[in-house]
């Protein structure tokens, strides 16, 4: 006699309301297919005769798609560059990094851990653009962005100290040192010719 059919999941899991069955339940239907429709399913045939079970697994994949990306920088000569690429996908996409469209080398300044690129000791050579590649079996994005690495000896023009200032007796005065400069500058102060040192005061 013809079957009577029906479908379960192999896990247990109640179908969600959107599953439809067709044709005499001899078709399943799961519209806007979602990562945790995915698993283990069962076809339970049975009449009179006898009961057979037909089994099929359904995956989820998808291709990569950016979490975090990367953006242009500029840091000063000897500081360290830390930047962060992320990517969904599935499989978990893999990451590889490019400077000026040649692989980049890991060396003893050049780390790779997932999607994040560090160099420390940053030199003028490290500039140039680079590029974030993530990529599995179902698809490739990038990411690109410029790094200018900066030089420079300290500089007072944009922020000079006052040739003058006049204080009450008996109250605190402050100087700022805010010379620009890459790397940051080690700053001294003197009185006169004198160095000056640190007390109470």
């Amino acid at each position: 006699p013809v079957p009577q059919i029906n479908w379960r999941r192999t896990d247990g899991l109640p179908f969600p309301s959107k599953i439809k069955l067709r044709k005499s339940n001899g078709m399943i239907e799961i519209p806007n297919f979602q990562q945790e429709d995915a698993g283990l399913y069962e076809c339970i045939t049975e009449n009179s005769r006898g009961k057979n079970v037909a089994r099929g697994r359904l995956t989820y994949y998808a291709k990569p798609h950016w979490i975090q990306t990367i953006k242009d920088v500029e840091v000063a000569v000897e500081d360290t560059l830390y930047w962060d690429c992320r990517a969904s996908g599935k499989p978990k996409p893999s990451y590889r990094w490019l400077k000026n469209g040649e692989q980049l080398a890991i060396e003893g300044r050049i780390q790779i851990e997932n999607g994040a690129l560090t160099i420390s000791n940053l030199n003028l050579t490290d500039s140039g653009r680079y590029q974030c590649i993530a990529e599995n079996k179902h698809g490739v994005i990038s990411s690109s962005a410029e790094l200018r690495v900066v030089a420079s000896a300290p500089d007072f023009s944009k922020s000079p100290m006052k040739s003058l200032i006049q204080v009450q007796i008996g109250s605190t005065v402050d100087f700022e040192c805010k010379p620009k400069a890459f790397p940051k500058a080690k700053c001294s102060w003197k009185k006169g010719g004198e160095q000056l040192r640190e007390n109470e005061r």
